[in-house]
């Protein structure tokens, strides 16, 4: 790779980087929301093609190496986020935009019943029928194969761009970019996999047969949403009235949903709207939307505490400080204080006091064993992506998905969904390291301000601290900070065992 001799004034781009996200990111939103009807960023990009450049990405590169002071580092960092994943989402763009549009007008049909892509997952989630979840899988492969073409080009470009900087593979080139230590968590999960495993299969086991009727072992990746659902609470989680239970316990922290102008609840009910809720940042600080359609039932709830989380961290954060540290950065920071808030729904005295559910423990068993069926997930799911991405020949791979997937989860996988399940930048190392450090925060906050620290004005003026800051901060770097501790799975791991 050639970089160019000119370096750039970082101060100068600021401002651009801090536009040019918020549309991309306003895009995301209005289409995903279903106020919009179709996906366009490439004019986003034209106006700002010096923002995703291989010349800006080269130049950032050259000069974070060169840097000496810790600031300067970490700012060079976060530079080089957008500058090179920037470049890379300009030359995917067009990809990006026909494989969002083609999928906007993909639907099956089922005994007569069209159900529109995005609706699919809700509805094998909710389908209780084994045949008919396995037909409307069959009919989606179909869609699958015909999306793999789009992935499959994106996947090439990627990998291109990747070796022209110099690489070795795209888990080098994110390993740079993010300075994770793949290689301990790896080695941490496999022993997380091997330790949880007969934990696993025995609890799987007796909840498949219940739900299902067969064992884990006979099941299919289109049974685990149906077999994760726990329908059989829905009736003490309703829609009616769930944004106000789940903020009521905010304002008691002294943080009420009306008083942090930077946040907009989106709870329109419209047709193309996603149905699992989602937040945008447009400006930390400044402008956050938190877009949900309510279907009532426990998911609903979890989901929502989730973006909510997600929502007060950002509307917390300094819009005072550089742009790149609030904006860019490890994608597992942000997921820290999602995961945080959603895990009161395994707290019996939060439910208590604002679900109002008397006996919560059969709910809060629930929620041990779908919290280790995502950690194996995602634990099998990341050890697939750093074998995959461990050279730059994808093809002929499928298999890999499978080999991992079931080895974690003891469903069938199919080969076809290898790509769908293939997250951009590792994102899947950040859910991880999300859900590690998460647990010892909680301790952190309940040794500190109790076990009802999320009802302690203290509580919530602690957390406003660490959210200001963006994120400027890694895990590594918080867990270090506010715990004076290395992130470690040990607390993970006494918690999954009830102890």
């Amino acid at each position: 790779m050639t970089t160019p001799a000119v370096s750039p004034d970082l101060d100068a781009l600021r401002t651009d980087i801090a536009k040019f996200l918020r549309e991309i990111i306003l895009e995301n939103y209005h289409f995903s929301s279903g106020q919009k009807e179709t996906y366009e960023i490439t004019p986003i990009y034209e106006r700002y093609g010096h923002l995703a450049s291989k010349d800006l990405a080269g130049n950032i590169l050259e000069r974070w190496d060169a840097a000496i002071t810790p600031d300067e580092k970490k700012s060079c960092k976060h530079f080089f986020h957008i500058a090179f994943f920037g470049y890379l989402g300009n030359l995917t763009k067009e990809i990006s935009e026909a494989m969002m549009k083609r999928q906007n007008e993909m639907k099956i049909t089922l005994d007569g019943e069209e159900i529109p892509y995005q609706g699919i997952f809700p509805r094998l989630m909710n389908e209780p029928d084994r045949d008919k979840r396995k037909a409307i899988d069959d009919l989606t492969v179909e869609l699958e194969i015909e999306l793999n073409e789009f992935r499959t080009d994106a996947w090439r470009v990627t990998n291109e761009v990747f070796q022209d900087f110099g690489f070795e593979n795209y888990k080098a080139g994110c390993r740079k970019a993010f300075e994770i230590d793949y290689e301990w968590l790896a080695g941490e999960l496999r022993k997380f996999l091997d330790e949880t495993e007969d934990e696993y299969v025995g609890e799987f086991d007796k909840l498949s047969i219940e739900r299902l009727g067969y064992p884990i072992g006979e099941a299919h990746k289109y049974d685990l949403g149906y077999l994760m659902r726990g329908e059989k609470f829905d009736h003490l989680f309703q829609r009616d009235g769930m944004v106000d239970k789940a903020l009521k316990f905010a304002s008691e922290m002294g943080m009420p949903i009306d008083g942090v102008e930077a946040i907009t609840l989106d709870v329109e009910d419209r047709e193309k709207k996603r149905p699992r809720a989602f937040c945008s940042p447009a400006q930390p600080g400044r402008e956050v939307y938190v877009c949900l359609r309510p279907m009532g039932g426990m998911t609903d709830y979890s989901t929502f505490l989730h973006e909510l989380g997600h929502a007060y961290h950002f509307a917390h954060t300094d819009p005072t400080l550089p742009s790149e540290l609030i904006m860019l950065g490890d994608s597992a920071t942000s997921e820290i204080y999602a995961f945080n808030f959603q895990y009161l729904m395994t707290d019996p005295d939060w439910l208590k006091s604002y679900i109002g559910i008397d006996d919560p423990s059969e709910i809060i068993e629930s929620e041990r064993i779908r919290k280790l069926y995502f950690l194996r997930r995602y634990a099998s799911k990341f050890l697939y992506e750093i074998e995959l991405l461990s050279d730059y020949n994808m093809d002929g791979k499928s298999h890999l998905y499978c080999k991992y997937l079931d080895a974690g989860l003891k469903a069938k996988h199919r080969p076809e969904n290898w790509l769908y399940d293939l997250d951009d930048e590792l994102y899947s190392a950040g859910y991880l390291r999300a859900w590690i450090f998460e647990v010892q925060l909680r301790e952190y906050l309940k040794n500190e301000y109790g076990v009802d620290w999320w009802r302690n004005p203290k509580a919530g003026e602690r957390l406003r601290e660490f959210w200001s800051t963006g994120r400027m901060y890694m895990p590594e770097e918080l867990c270090e900070m506010i715990i004076g501790e290395k992130i470690s799975l040990e607390p993970i791991k006494r918690e999954l065992k009830g102890k």
